[in-house]
């Protein structure tokens, strides 16, 4: 505990005053499907048609964000600790609409302020950074000094309340969505539609071909972009080889939104990944009012398929095991009262096969989803989770969550559903979350705590234990957007 408390005093004398870019980890109670994730920049708040170029580029709007990000991870007895803190910013500027067309850039700078090692294996246990390496470039976690990446580069065109895009993009769908949960989001390159001329209806179509993943500073083909992050071991135990070996033309989407009244959401949505593989997903929320709150109920159904030999024909270097099928449910009961919000949630993933999608395109969408894991990766799953929050209006903005699951998995040798060697867990999260006003207008600030405790068989092996349960993690965010 003592080198706990070390972490957090660093903690503090480390975060300058740093930074709203994106929102601070999402918080417990919040779903992450659809598009109720905040947006690194507001939307343009000038909707008025320019005349002429000149004055579409002179009413452009320019915004700026920094984020100050410091993580430490406690894992239990002598095995390795990690601390980094990691400063970033960043810029965009978009056009005013001329004729209905706009243009847009932005890019985001990150440094490494303070980090023990995050690269080299710990000689006892193999370990190394899980956490902290991907504040910055996990792609060179060795590397401290200014590291950049050109994020959006757009045209787009608005008629009536529809809009079309080309270019690079921040999305925010389902299961592809930025995952901001470090000091910049993901990003796709492609061609996005947006239709809503139906009432109550939005209808969404997509064609990807690149992605800047978090935590990396470059751009990759859908193709290269898998394997960026831990890819696991295959059906037989050993690593999975498909990094840098897999064929793909590009990501296609579709989506479907309906209000159906006003407490009733359906929404489908359907992701074809060329040579890789199929996910369909269908989510419906509905509510009542209940005494002087309200009640809502949530479901999702999830499907998946192997395309084609999953991107290699040897399927040791294939993404996706040739005939695999993956099914997933899970559901939400909520109640909202004044200040207080509470759900309980529960997801269960068959055994048919490991329920799969790129961690590097975003998280996916579960109710019982909390920061710090994942239940992608997993056949054979079973999980629930309570989480509540309450606002306070002597203090507005101010929040507090907190969220409690247990997640029972495969047995961490059941490498046909286990992906990535994870044992069954139980996790509690923490959060304050506060905007400050006045002269610090635009400044956000969250304290995220968790702790990861252990419920499987682990083997006596450190690495089904080490960054994976009997831990404790603090996060510090500051952020400031201008």
């Amino acid at each position: 505990m003592n080198r706990l408390l070390r972490f957090c005093a660093a903690g503090l004398l480390l975060a300058p005053a740093a930074a709203r870019a994106q929102q601070a980890e999402p918080a417990p109670t919040r779903s992450v499907t659809g598009r109720n994730q905040l947006l690194p920049y507001p939307p343009p708040a000038d909707t008025v048609q320019a005349r002429t170029l000149a004055e579409a580029f002179g009413r452009g709007q320019w915004h700026g964000r920094v984020r100050n990000y410091f993580m430490a991870t406690l894992n239990q007895g002598d095995r390795p600790d990690y601390y980094a803190n990691g400063l970033g910013a960043g810029a965009r500027f978009e056009t005013a609409p001329l004729h209905g067309f706009q243009l847009g850039v932005g890019g985001f700078f990150w440094a490494n302020l303070a980090s023990n090692d995050l690269a080299t294996p710990d000689p006892a246990t193999g370990a190394v950074s899980r956490f902290e390496v991907g504040l910055f470039d996990v792609t060179a976690p060795a590397r401290r000094q200014l590291t950049g990446r050109p994020e959006e580069l757009f045209a787009r065109y608005r008629w009536r309340q529809s809009v079309a895009t080309f270019g690079r993009q921040l999305l925010v769908t389902p299961l592809l969505n930025p995952q901001d949960g470090r000091l910049s989001p993901n990003y796709a390159q492609g061609l996005w539609l947006e239709f809503n001329e139906v009432k109550n209806t939005t209808l969404t179509a997509g064609w990807l071909t690149h992605m800047a993943t978090r935590s990396t500073s470059e751009w990759a083909s859908v193709a290269n972009s898998l394997g960026l992050y831990p890819t696991g071991v295959d059906d037989t135990g050993k690593r999975a080889g498909y990094a840098g070996q897999l064929s793909s033309r590009g990501l296609g989407i579709v989506g479907a939104s309906r209000q159906l009244g006003p407490r009733t959401r359906v929404q489908v949505w359907n992701y074809y990944a060329d040579k890789l593989f199929n996910a369909t997903m269908a989510e419906a929320t509905t509510g009542w009012a209940v005494g002087a709150g309200q009640l809502s109920l949530s479901g999702q159904y999830h499907y998946q398929r192997t395309v084609g030999n999953g991107g290699n024909a040897d399927p040791r270097l294939a993404y996706s095991a040739p005939g695999r099928q993956a099914h997933a449910l899970s559901a939400r009961l909520g109640y909202q009262r004044g200040p207080w919000s509470v759900s309980a949630n529960y997801t269960r993933i068959t055994r048919t096969g490991r329920f799969l999608f790129p961690r590097e395109w975003g998280r996916e969408p579960l109710y019982t989803f909390l920061p710090r894991e994942r239940e992608e990766g997993f056949g054979g799953l079973d999980a629930a989770a309570l989480l509540a929050g309450r606002t306070f209006a002597r203090v507005p903005g101010l929040k507090v969550e907190i969220g409690y699951g247990h997640y029972y998995l495969p047995d961490v040798r059941d490498f046909a559903l286990n992906k990535y060697g994870m044992p069954s867990y139980r996790q509690l999260n923490a959060s304050v979350s506060y905007p400050f006003g006045g002269w610090a207008r635009g400044l956000r600030g969250q304290l995220l705590y968790i702790y990861k405790g252990g419920l499987g068989a682990t083997y006596g092996e450190a690495r089904y234990v080490v960054n994976k349960v009997d831990l404790h993690q603090l996060n510090l965010i500051l952020n400031y957007d201008f």
